[in-house]
C-alpha cells in the first residue's frame, strides 16, 4: 500500500549532483515511448562538460531500472523506481492506482507524487451502520482492510400507550446506549494499530447520532455523518462514502487556510509566499504547509555549495558558482517536511491562497 512508503526514509538520501533517477511507469506506458524519453535526457546531458558524470550515472540508472522491468513488468496500477547506481541505492513501489508518467533526475528522490497520493488517499475509518447491523473497516489506498461486525438487533419503537410502552423504550434506548458504545470501542481498538485522521459514518439516522454523542472528543473532530438507506448496492453507499469523505477533505483545507490566513493578518504563526515559506521550513519552524496543487515553481540548486535558490537563477547567490540545476520547489519543501517531522496539505486551488503566492504554513513558533 502506497500510504506506507516511509517518504521520510526516502527524503533522508541526498547528493551534490542529479545522480538519481526516479520513475513512474504506468502500466499502461510502452517501453518505446520509455526508451524515446530515455533517449531525449541523454541529448539533454550532454549539452556541458559538468554533465558528463550525470550523463554517466543517468546510463547506469537506466541498466539497474531496465534489468529490473525484464523480471518485474508493471501489469497493473502504476511502478514507482527510485534509483542510484553510484550510492548502490534501489527502491521499488508499487502503486494500486494509474499515475501519470514521469522520469525525472535529481540530487535526491523526487517524492513530490508520492506525497500528493498519500494526501489524497489517507487512511479513512468508516463505519456502516443501522440499528441492526454495524461493520467498521478502514479504507487505505483505496482498498478496504478486514472490517468488524458488530450487531445490535435493536427493535421498532411501538405505538402503544401507558407504562408498557415506557418500559420498552427505557429498555430500547438502553440497548442503543451499548450497542453505540461497542461501536466506539470497535472504532478505539482500530486506533491503536492503525492511524487515520477522517472517521465517516453512514446508515441509520438515530444509531448515527448516538455513535456521534458517544465518540471521544478526538475522535469527534474527524468525525461526518450522513443518514443513507442501506437498502442500496454497495456500489452507491461506497459513493455516499466517499461524497462524504471529499466534503471533509475540502472542508478541513479551507480550515487550514484560513487559520493560517488570520495568524498571518495578525503577525501570528502564519506566513505566506514561496521564499518565506522555504527559508522556515530549513530550519524546522513548520508545522503545516498548504499549497496549491497546480503551483510547480522552478528553483535552482547549486552543485558546488548545494544551496537551493527558490528562482531560476543563472548564479549561486551563496558561493557565485554558474553550475546550477533546476528542482522542483515544492519536492525540496517536501523532503524539509519529512525530516522535520512538519506536515503539507495539496488542494485544489484556493482563490485567495492563489493572490497570497499559492502556498503558506503554519509555524510552530516565532524567532
Amino acid at each position: 500500500m502506497f500510504s506506507k512508503i516511509d517518504l521520510k526514509a526516502l527524503s533522508e538520501h541526498s547528493t551534490p549532483d542529479r545522480s538519481f533517477l526516479t520513475l513512474v511507469l504506468p502500466h499502461t506506458y510502452s517501453m518505446k515511448n520509455l526508451d524515446n524519453r530515455f533517449d531525449k535526457i541523454r541529448q539533454a546531458l550532454q549539452i556541458g562538460e559538468t554533465e558528463k558524470d550525470e550523463l554517466d550515472y543517468f546510463n547506469e540508472n537506466i541498466r539497474l531500472v531496465k534489468d529490473y522491468l525484464e523480471k518485474h513488468p508493471v501489469k497493473s496500477g502504476s511502478l514507482c523506481l527510485f534509483v542510484n547506481w553510484i550510492a548502490d541505492f534501489f527502491k521499488a513501489c508499487a502503486i494500486p492506482v494509474e499515475m501519470e508518467a514521469l522520469i525525472r533526475i535529481d540530487s535526491s528522490p523526487y517524492i513530490r507524487p508520492l506525497a500528493e497520493l498519500q494526501d489524497e488517499y489517507e487512511n479513512v475509518l468508516v463505519v456502516i451502520a443501522d440499528n441492526n447491523k454495524a461493520r467498521i473497516f478502514l479504507m487505505a489506498s483505496l482498498a478496504a482492510a478486514d472490517e468488524t461486525v458488530i450487531h445490535g438487533h435493536i427493535k421498532n419503537h411501538v405505538r402503544k400507550g401507558g407504562w408498557s410502552q415506557q418500559r420498552y423504550e427505557r429498555r430500547r434506548d438502553k440497548q442503543l446506549l451499548h450497542y453505540a458504545k461497542d461501536i466506539v470501542d470497535a472504532v478505539t481498538d482500530i486506533s491503536r494499530t492503525d492511524s487515520f485522521h477522517r472517521i465517516v459514518l453512514v446508515g441509520g439516522k438515530e444509531i448515527l447520532q448516538i455513535v456521534m454523542d458517544q465518540l471521544p472528543q478526538r475522535f469527534r473532530e474527524m468525525a461526518e455523518k450522513k443518514a443513507v438507506d442501506l437498502g442500496k448496492s454497495d456500489d452507491i453507499i461506497h459513493q455516499d462514502i466517499m461524497a462524504v469523505f471529499e466534503e471533509q477533505e475540502r472542508a478541513s483545507e479551507q480550515n487550514l487556510w484560513e487559520t493560517i490566513r488570520q495568524e498571518y493578518l495578525k503577525g501570528g504563526l502564519g506566513i505566506v509566499g514561496l521564499s518565506e515559506v522555504v527559508k522556515a521550513v530549513k530550519i524546522g519552524q513548520v508545522d503545516q504547509v498548504i499549497v496549491n496543487r497546480n503551483f510547480k515553481p522552478v528553483g535552482r540548486r547549486c552543485r558546488d555549495c548545494e544551496h537551493l535558490e527558490t528562482e531560476p537563477v543563472d548564479q549561486c547567490s551563496k558561493c557565485g558558482s554558474l553550475s546550477l540545476f533546476e528542482v522542483d520547489v515544492v519536492n525540496e519543501i517536501v523532503e524539509l517536511l519529512k525530516m522535520s517531522g512538519g506536515e503539507i496539505e495539496f488542494t485544489d486551488p484556493i482563490d485567495t491562497l492563489t493572490r497570497a503566492g499559492n502556498i503558506a504554513a503554519k509555524l510552530r513558533y516565532r524567532i
